[in-house]
């Protein structure tokens, strides 16, 4: 037979659930500043380290195109010539706790703060 969480177990559930949000969006925010960049990386090679001051498109060449948008502050995969475009699922990153991947592209962007 089989056992679903009791109410209680479930609400404890859902807390901490909430508190590991919540703490990952405080430290993000409080870690976002004028001083991250977006780093990409090509088959585990940074390629690229691009500012996020400015909007603008980006295109990457490898296994399969990929293009970058910087918006407001944040970046996003655009677009992908991938099979399945789940990297454009990610949407706009902009704190040093995010990342987005295009596996089949072999491309990733990271948020770090910027190299002095």
């Amino acid at each position: 037979m089989h056992r679903f969480l009791t109410k209680k177990e479930f609400l404890i559930l859902l807390a901490t659930v909430m508190v590991i949000a919540i703490s990952f969006a405080v430290v993000g925010f409080l870690m976002r500043g004028d001083d991250v960049v977006a780093q990409v990386t090509y088959d585990k090679t940074v390629v690229m380290i691009i500012e996020l001051s400015e909007d603008e498109i980006y295109h990457i060449e490898g296994v399969f195109p990929v293009t970058l948008e910087v918006k407001d502050g944040a970046i996003r995969f655009l677009n992908s010539l991938c099979p399945n475009h789940d990297c454009e699922a990610f949407g706009y990153i902009s704190s040093p706790l995010e990342s987005a991947i295009c596996l089949p592209a072999r491309v990733s962007v990271q948020i770090v703060n910027r190299p002095h």
